[in-house]
């Protein structure tokens, strides 16, 4: 049995040597196609939900494209051991964000000079700095750390003994835990060229038994052990997770709503694919029993995202849309592979792939209390179509807001228990927030929804804010969603 297992593994690795994955290197970065002007594709037209209890408020969709956090298109920048003055700028986040709607970015940082040695301390202020950007300009950051970005023999070991991955991941510790407010996700990296988990030096290359697994398992459980509990990590193959269940004695079985956002290890399991569409099996990225049918299902409640990494019959924008829909994409890269983004800019789909990455939250309609008084119940009752992709990933507030009309200093705020990480992609949500009004309220008050960052260095920042794609409700100094003016009695 296990020779037709082994004959599987040799044609694997063919495809693998012969669809090269990722064979970009820093010196190779890809500038993003250029833009078109928006247009609408007419499959992503809308279709109107059913509609409120009478005397609802009703808003308008917009096709806008808009900078929202932990979603989208990403800038992807490479940083190297043999050149520590390279590092982010604020006025390079706040220019891409303006320009271009990006609120990501994927940071792959090689330790290439570190590969048997400690990192130096310069490195990790490079990479404190780097963070400190981010969180003046507003985006967040996918980390990736390796060793390095080819698998030519000349350039072996291609990545560090697991001794040493885990010293180095002990000294990035302290930075990512200083700075988990602005990382988006962590992949698992560390292993194989590139991070991938593939082209090893240090661990069973392509691992079959349960043993050949274990090593790999000693970095992962030490990433969930040190990485931000409240941060997911993302490994490069479904089988990975697959394997680690069975293997933990626990069932291989996709999350449920009831398990997903814990800080479990299966809750924090989540995936990357760095060859979208770019051939029947993701160029390997699916190749046992069950595995599309496990990530499609945890996809719901965990990250998806990554690039593509050559053209295909199957990378036509229709099908990717059908995939990203399938697997719940959250964020891709901007640059790669261009010939692939630039197609879908011919074909017209690039503008609704844009909007679809992660969330976008459309109010449908919202039913407050008729009446309002001062000290009693309050309640409104909102229908929300979220036409994203996927669901948030990460915790996310609720928040009613009231600023008075004639004394905007005074400013009732409300927490809400409603969870967007459960407003999944494709669905309507309906909801009641409720709230109990102050008794000293009185008169007009404009009523908002927020849904902030839960991190207190970045909830009252309206740029981490979530904006709904409606006409005429985002108000840009605040964060808010404007959705009425009330008379409190």
């Amino acid at each position: 049995m296990k020779c037709k297992y082994l004959l599987f593994a040799v044609a694997l690795l063919f495809v693998a040597c012969n669809e090269e994955p990722n064979s970009k290197s820093k010196e190779e970065e890809t500038a993003p196609p250029e833009e078109q002007p928006t247009v609408v594709d007419p499959e992503e037209q809308d279709v109107p939900d059913e509609p409120g209890p009478e005397g609802c408020i009703n808003y308008t969709l917009t096709y806008a494209q808009m900078a929202n956090p932990e979603r989208g298109f990403y800038v992807q920048k490479y940083y190297v051991s043999d050149d520590l003055e390279d590092a982010l700028d604020v006025s390079t986040v706040t220019n891409d964000r303006e320009k271009n709607h990006i609120t990501l970015y994927l940071h792959s940082y090689y330790l290439t000079d570190y590969i048997a040695s400690d990192i130096d301390p310069a490195f990790l202020e490079r990479l404190d700095k780097n963070m400190d950007a981010l969180r003046k300009g507003g985006a967040k950051v996918v980390l990736r750390f390796s060793y390095k970005s080819n698998h030519n023999n000349k350039d072996k070991p291609w990545d560090a003994t697991s001794e040493w991955a885990n010293k180095h991941i002990d000294q990035i510790a302290p930075y990512l835990k200083k700075n988990a407010d602005v990382i988006y996700c962590v992949q698992a990296g560390f292993i194989g060229s590139w991070g991938e988990w593939y082209y090893t030096e240090n661990y069973p290359y392509n691992p079959y038994d349960d043993d050949e697994f274990e090593p790999y398992w000693v970095i992962a459980e030490h990433l969930m052990n040190v990485v931000p509990k409240d941060r997911q990590i993302c490994f490069r193959q479904p089988q990975f997770k697959m394997r680690y269940l069975k293997m933990r004695g626990q069932e291989v079985k996709p999350l449920t709503p009831e398990e997903a956002y814990k800080e479990t290890t299966k809750a924090r399991w989540a995936g990357h694919n760095d060859c979208f569409v770019s051939s029947s099996s993701d160029v390997g990225t699916y190749h046992v029993d069950g595995d599309r049918e496990f990530w499609a299902e945890d996809t719901k409640y965990t990250l998806m995202g990554g690039e593509s990494c050559k053209e295909c019959e199957y990378s036509n924008a229709p099908n990717a849309i059908k995939e990203m829909e399938k697997y719940h994409w959250s964020y891709m890269c901007n640059s790669y592979h261009p010939d692939i983004l630039t197609s879908w800019m011919a074909s017209g789909h690039y503008e609704q792939i844009k909007r679809r990455l992660g969330y976008r939250f459309v109010l449908r309609w919202a039913y407050p209390t008729q009446e309002p008084q001062a000290g009693q119940q309050f309640d409104v009752q909102l229908a929300i179509r979220n036409k994203g992709f996927a669901a948030p990933a990460n915790k996310r507030d609720v928040e009613l807001v009231f600023v008075s009309v004639d004394d905007p200093s005074k400013k009732f705020v409300y927490k809400q228990a409603e969870d967007p990480r459960f407003w999944m992609g494709g669905e309507l949500h309906k909801c009641t927030l409720s709230c109990t009004l102050d008794a000293a309220m009185n008169g007009e008050y404009k009523m908002y929804l927020n849904l902030p960052d839960p991190y207190p260095s970045l909830h009252d920042n309206p740029l981490y804010s979530i904006r709904f794609a409606n006409e005429n409700v985002w108000e840009e100094a605040t964060g808010y969603n404007y959705l009425t003016t009330i008379t409190v009695q």
